[in-house]
């Protein structure tokens, strides 16, 4: 069996990896295919993939993986969260909402705050409709909430049959695995100057 957490990303899904590496006879992996192009949904069986990206590839994963071995995690987590998270993160070398921003919506203007924000919600909404659509009707797949992120992941486990040390899950689920590293550097100087000139860097 592979199980595949599709989300929008910024809703603990490095956290929710990091937890499913204590169950048992599953590998657990977070983004493992990353710059990968051939064999890029290739994944082995038996393992659990927690990859935003996997919801721009949900009719290829249909295509490849009959749905009686494959169980579907839909993370979520309030989606103004989401959207301000990304927003946040807009400066970063590779950052989704942005290239959604200029690529997809087809916008060359550098965006202000709250223009950036409404597309990071666009983005949001976006993925959190076509991950509805997907799943509509399949009986494979649960939720789980960030919110309630213990109580959902126990869920998770009961409903795709799997096994683990739910202590150790339990005290990985209280851990906060990579929380948004921007936030820390918006008020330099360096950041100053650069959102002067480049669309990275928003004022």
């Amino acid at each position: 069996m592979r199980i595949f957490v599709l989300t929008t990303g910024r809703s603990g899904s490095t956290t929710f990896a990091e937890a499913c590496t204590h169950i048992e006879s599953m590998t657990s992996g977070h983004e493992t295919h990353e710059r990968m192009v051939k064999g890029r949904l290739d994944y082995p069986d038996n393992h659990i993939e927690s990859d935003n990206r996997l919801v721009w590839f949900l009719g290829s994963l249909d295509k490849m993986y009959d749905d009686e071995n494959t169980f579907y995690v839909h993370l979520t987590r309030d989606p103004e969260k989401i959207a301000r998270s990304y927003r946040d993160r807009w400066q970063g070398v590779i950052c989704i909402a942005r290239h959604f921003y200029h690529g997809i919506l087809m916008c060359r203007k550098k965006p202000d705050m709250e223009t950036a924000l409404d597309a990071c919600r666009l983005m949001v909404d976006t993925v959190q409709d076509n991950v509805d659509f997907f799943l509509r009707h399949r009986q494979n797949w649960v939720t789980v909430r960030m919110e309630a992120l213990e109580e959902d992941f126990f869920k998770f486990m009961d409903a795709a049959g799997v096994q683990g040390d739910r202590d150790k899950i339990r005290d990985t689920l209280r851990t906060v695995i990579n929380g948004n590293k921007y936030l820390r550097k918006k008020k330099t100087l360096l950041y100053k100057v650069r959102s002067l000139y480049s669309s990275r860097f928003l004022r």
